[in-house]
Formats: structure tokens, C-alpha cells, sequence
């Protein structure tokens, strides 16, 4: 009896050590999130989770950076499947579901920060799996076809750089978009209800699986449902990947160097989805914070622009390195395309610069430039509306029409304002 009770005592021992580890680690980080006046306005779980995928995503850059040292040509196209990542995170299917069924879970008394995570997980399960069959099959067509390989490096650079650029015109529209429905906001009074938040490119799928919402009740219960949402391939940015995919492979690319392509692009989409799904939950569980569509609006925007420029640019030189190489073209612009193409780990050094530009110089940017969006919008509000306005900047009840807990007792309900001030459970 003392030999089968001993391994369970060194388990216990062991699932105690562990379980003591993870407590004092959490409370470490419960001490530094209390000494930072900007992250303690929101809960200490969404910071936790939100600083995981931070550092997850460094790690991810970490291997790949290593891996790309010795296939630097590879640099600007793992950096465009990362942004192409990014920008799925957005769109609307991933932005509605994770906010429908983070309040879902609230009202039922969870505290969900993983929404976005396991969405994530489960839709870029399919993106990864359709990429390998997708590499798969482009590599085993193109080695029937070596004695070709001149031909098919000219037909492969040619479908890459116009698939890009077509990428970039299909953002360039999104991006139009983006900036009307921003300026529609802008030019309307501060006091006036906001027009719907849609944000453009979102799946069909979205409508018919909206059912299934009911069906959850746990915050990993997402994963399946977001590879449902996957299987629609409806989105400029899962197509690019796999159109990446594709001519990687069908240019001879070795088949563990394009799952580098998947691998960024799910880690930048989980990024920011499971960002979505943390503030979410710390915006209903908050009577401080209320949801900003002006912000998302305008991070969104800078994203999409830095895509379109990414994808714009690198088409750009892929298509005129195919033309001076398919022609023999001599002369000095000619001279300057042949050394960008022999230079594509510099180009993709610049790309990543140009994203740590941008992002600093958006957020730069934004405080003085949303002070005079605030000032036109409160100068707007007529004089008879003014107290309404005041009043309603004053109200302590979180959102309007939004959920807001309160402590009743020991428990913790969700409640809704209804026009008379009423609390409806």
C-alpha cells in the first residue's frame, strides 16, 4: 500500500509546487498592473492575457527571424502574411462574434477573456490546414514541369506581383470605406446616436451560424464555431494567404519555410482577436469605459493603409524585376530594380520599420487629433441640447443601452438602463 500511496503523494506534491508557482506569479503581476495608473483602469485578467499573446507573438518573431537569417528573399512575404493576420482580426464576422458572446458569457456571470482567443485558434485551424494542401499540391505540379523553370519563374513572379497588386486596390477600396464611415461619425453631433459599426469584409458565414451562438457557454466552446466561420474563405486576407502559399511553393520554396506563412498570420490574427475579446469583457464589466468606434475606426484605417502600402510595393517590384529580367532591360532605373530584387531582406528590414513608424506616429497622432475631432463634433450640439450633452458626459452608468454590472450582495447581475432610468434585469 505504501508504494502505490507514495507516487500519489509525489503527484500532489507536485500539482502543489506547481499551483504555488502560478500564485505568487500572479500576484507579482497583480502588484506591477496596480503601479501603472494607464493598465489598472482595466481588469488585471484582460492585462494578463493581452501581455501572454505579446509575448508569444515576440517568440514567434524570434524563430521565424532566425529561421529567415539564411532565406532572406522570404523577409517581406512573412512580414505582409503577419499584416494580412492583423487585418483579419477585423473584420466583421471575428468583431461580432467575440463581442455577441462576450457579453453572452458576462450576462451569465463568467468573466471571459479568451473569446478571442479560441475564435482565433479555431478559424486560422482551417487557414492552415487549406495552406499545406495548398502548398502541397502547387510544389508536386510544378516538379513535373523543371525543364520549364524559366518559363514558370517568369508565370510565377507574374501572378505573384499582380495578385499583390490587385491585393493592394481590394484594400485601397476597404480603406475608402473605413474613412467614410470614420468621417461620417466625425461630422455628426457628439449628442447624436453613432450610425451601426460595421467594419468591411465581413463573412457570410456570420448570418448562418449566428444560431449556434446559443450553444456556448464556455469561452473555449469558440474554437469550433470559429472553424465553422473558417470554412468560408470569403475575405481578401485568407485568400492572399493562400495565393501566398501557392506561388511560394510553386517557385520551388521548401514546404517548411511556407508554414511560416500560417504560422504569422494566425499569430498576428490571435493577437489582436484576443485584445478584441479582453476589452470587451473589461468594457461591460466597467462603468469607466465605453466602446470608442472613432478609435477602432482609426487604428483599423492605419492598419489597412500600411497593408495596401506592403502589398503595393512589393508587387510593384517583383512585376518590374520580372520585366528586366524576362527582357534584359540596361539603364539606370532598370540598374536600381535589379538591385531591389536583389535586395528584398533590406526591403523586408524596411517594411518592419515601417510599421513600428507608423504604429508610433498613429498613436502619436492621436490624442491632439481627437481633441479637435471632440471639439466639432460638442460644437455641432445645438443650444437646446447642450444640457443633454452635459449630463449625459456626467452619467455613471457606463454606456448607454449597454450592459453595466452591479453589486447586489455577494452576487454580481447584469442590468440594462431603460429610458426611465428603471435597472431591467
Amino acid at each position: 500500500m505504501s508504494s502505490q500511496a507514495e507516487p500519489l503523494m509525489v503527484g500532489e506534491n507536485d500539482a502543489t509546487s506547481k499551483n504555488a508557482i502560478y500564485l505568487r506569479f500572479r500576484a507579482k503581476g497583480k502588484h506591477y498592473h496596480a503601479q501603472i495608473p494607464v493598465l489598472k483602469r482595466l481588469p488585471f485578467p484582460s492585462i494578463a492575457i493581452i501581455s501572454l499573446l505579446v509575448i508569444i507573438n515576440i517568440l514567434v518573431w524570434i524563430a521565424v527571424g532566425i529561421v529567415l537569417s539564411y532565406h532572406t528573399s522570404l523577409v517581406s512575404t512573412a512580414v505582409l502574411a503577419y499584416s494580412l493576420g492583423l487585418r483579419h482580426a477585423l473584420d466583421a464576422d471575428h468583431i461580432s462574434a467575440i463581442d455577441l458572446m462576450t457579453r453572452r458569457l458576462i450576462a451569465t456571470g463568467q468573466r471571459p477573456v479568451t473569446v478571442g482567443t479560441f475564435f482565433s485558434l479555431g478559424h486560422s485551424t482551417i487557414v492552415v490546414i487549406t495552406s499545406i494542401v495548398v502548398a502541397s499540391t502547387a510544389a508536386a505540379v510544378s516538379s513535373r514541369f523543371g525543364a520549364f523553370s524559366r518559363v514558370g519563374g517568369i508565370i510565377g513572379s507574374s501572378v505573384s506581383a499582380t495578385f499583390l497588386i490587385v491585393l493592394g486596390i481590394m484594400n485601397v477600396f476597404i480603406l475608402y470605406k473605413l474613412i467614410t464611415q470614420l468621417r461620417k461619425i466625425i461630422n455628426s453631433p457628439a449628442n447624436s446616436p453613432e450610425p451601426e459599426f460595421q467594419i468591411e469584409g465581413g463573412g457570410c458565414l456570420f448570418h448562418v451560424l449566428k444560431r449556434m451562438f446559443k450553444l456556448i457557454d464556455r469561452p473555449w466552446k469558440m474554437y469550433p464555431l470559429g472553424v465553422l466561420f473558417g470554412l468560408g474563405f470569403d475575405t481578401s486576407s485568407e485568400i492572399a494567404l493562400l495565393g501566398i502559399s501557392a506561388i511560394s511553393a510553386s517557385q520551388g520554396t521548401s514546404f517548411w519555410l511556407i508554414l511560416l506563412f500560417p504560422v504569422l498570420f494566425t499569430a498576428g490574427m490571435c493577437l489582436l482577436d484576443t485584445t478584441d475579446g479582453a476589452l470587451m469583457m473589461a468594457l461591460y464589466t466597467s462603468t469607466r469605459l465605453a466602446k470608442d468606434n472613432i478609435a477602432v475606426l482609426y487604428y483599423q484605417s492605419v492598419l489597412t493603409g500600411v497593408t495596401v502600402l506592403v502589398a503595393v510595393v512589393i508587387g510593384v517590384i517583383q512585376f518590374l524585376g520580372m520585366l528586366q529580367g524576362a527582357a534584359d532591360l540596361t539603364g539606370g532605373f532598370w540598374d536600381g530594380v535589379e538591385v531591389a530584387s536583389d535586395n528584398y531582406d533590406i526591403i523586408g528590414g524596411a517594411i518592419c520599420g515601417s510599421f513600428v513608424v507608423f504604429g508610433v506616429i498613429s498613436a502619436i497622432l492621436y490624442r491632439p487629433w481627437r481633441r479637435r475631432v471632440d471639439a466639432k463634433r460638442n460644437a455641432l450640439v445645438g443650444p437646446s441640447d447642450e444640457s443633454d450633452l452635459e449630463t449625459r458626459d456626467n452619467n455613471t452608468e457606463g454606456i448607454h443601452g449597454e450592459p453595466e454590472l452591479v453589486q447586489e450582495g455577494p452576487s454580481t447581475q447584469l442590468v440594462h438602463a431603460d429610458r426611465k432610468g428603471d435597472c431591467v434585469v
